[in-house]
């Protein structure tokens, strides 16, 4: 009866108790961080530690945390008609990542009404709305319930193998910074090998070539930022330079995809063409 009911009607996604419980999560969230990061300080400061190193992991932090929140803004426009404003905000707030967030969510609402285009162009349900908010959340939660479950047990051999290093041409490089270099660069491999195969197919609608264009203009903010710290010492730029670079990348493609509707060229291909229009209508 109750799941009939919950069927029955549909509901504003930005009711108030939504804002209430977005409210609750930001100051529980800002709450910890000040607490965790001002016992950090400390204990550094108790350990005799370069306290110009710990600004500079600080720094860095601020930037990589407010960066990949503008990035899953940017890609839950689409569904923010349907779903409203405080549940992507909510899931900004805490642990998250685009590319997760918005497969989960795009996938969810296909599922529930046959494509994505029919479920933005259809009102939200109660139990549509939780089915779309439980993907996007429940199974983010298996990594920090592994670190909770399992960290003393690898973190040693995490430590043992942080502390080993390598002989290189220039003299040497810590594993755990060049795991960490591995990592990331495989990342963006990734990114590219999804644009290179975007190319290859000759894809005729311009948004099918958005990652292609932002990891090329990443790639030169990165270069320009590089002859900026080495040949104008300017150090600061350093903890910002990949931050910067994200930013800027996804600011043109912004642009582009801006005017591409505007001005009528072929964004999307004929059959998600609605999708789009629902998106943007959404945004303005």
């Amino acid at each position: 009866m109750f799941a009939g009911l919950a069927c029955a009607y549909t509901f504003n996604p930005d009711n108030g108790l939504m804002y209430g419980l977005y409210g609750g999560v930001i100051a529980i969230v800002a709450a910890m961080s000040v607490y965790y990061i001002a016992t950090a300080i400390r204990r550094a400061k108790a350990l005799g530690m370069d306290m110009g190193k710990i600004k500079k992991v600080i720094t860095t932090s601020v930037s990589f945390s407010i960066l990949p929140a503008i990035g899953i803004g940017v890609g839950m426009v689409a569904l923010i008609g349907s779903i409203g404003i405080a549940l992507p905000a909510i899931r900004l707030s805490v642990i998250g990542s685009l590319q997760y967030e918005t497969m989960m969510a795009n996938g969810a609402a296909a599922a529930l009404s046959g494509s994505l285009e029919k479920f933005l162009a259809s009102d939200v349900f109660p139990k549509h709305y939780v089915t779309i908010a439980t993907v996007m959340t429940i199974p983010i939660i298996t990594g920090p319930l592994v670190v909770l479950l399992g960290y003393k047990r690898f973190q040693p051999k995490v430590a043992m193998l942080s502390s080993k290093g390598v002989k290189t041409t220039r003299g040497g490089m810590n594993i755990g910074e060049m795991l960490f270099q591995v990592v990331f660069i495989g990342m963006i491999l990734g990114y590219l090998a999804d644009a290179v195969s975007i190319l290859a197919a000759d894809a005729s609608y311009i948004d099918a070539y958005f990652n292609f264009i932002a990891l090329v203009i990443a790639a030169l903010c990165m270069y320009v930022f590089e002859l900026l710290i080495n040949k104008l010492k300017w150090k600061w730029l350093d903890s910002f330079s990949t931050a910067f670079s994200m930013l800027i990348a996804m600011a043109v493609v912004a642009v582009i995809s801006y005017f591409a509707y505007d001005k009528g060229w072929p964004l999307v291909p004929e059959e998600t063409a609605e999708a789009a229009a629902a998106a943007v209508a959404a945004f303005m």
